[in-house]
């Protein structure tokens, strides 16, 4: 086989392998994923209860995934961190707080959304 081919091409199959590893260590160390997985399989059922067109589907599955992947950046940072240092440091807190931050946004973001799209029906 051709070695730029199984480099180039064949790559995308060893990266899926190291993204599935990705989701499956995030379900195991983090508490908050392990959560926002929950509200995934949640948001799939009353999609599906209150039977919303493939548009509102779309666009809620798009932002709650979003969350997710926030949510995996910021225990990805947490960790690296506590591999810098265990001792109290400003800096580390600061990144920490700010990474959270991000997730808490997103889920603002993501209420807000909820709210047009099953209690005021807009989606």
């Amino acid at each position: 086989m051709n070695a730029a081919l199984k480099k180039g091409f064949f790559h995308i199959f060893k990266a899926a392998g190291y993204s599935f590893a990705g989701l499956k260590t995030g379900l195991n160390l983090s508490l908050a994923f392990r959560q926002e997985a929950g509200v995934l399989i949640l948001l799939v059922i009353l999609l599906s209860a209150y039977g919303k067109p493939w548009q509102t589907w779309f666009i809620g599955m798009g932002a709650w995934l979003l969350v997710m992947m926030c949510e995996l950046i910021n225990t990805a940072l947490e960790e690296t961190l506590n591999l810098i240092t265990t001792e109290y440091n400003t800096a580390v807190k600061n990144a920490k707080d700010m990474a959270s931050a991000a997730v808490f946004l997103l889920l603002a973001i993501n209420a807000s959304l909820w709210f047009c799209m099953f209690i005021l029906c807009v989606f």
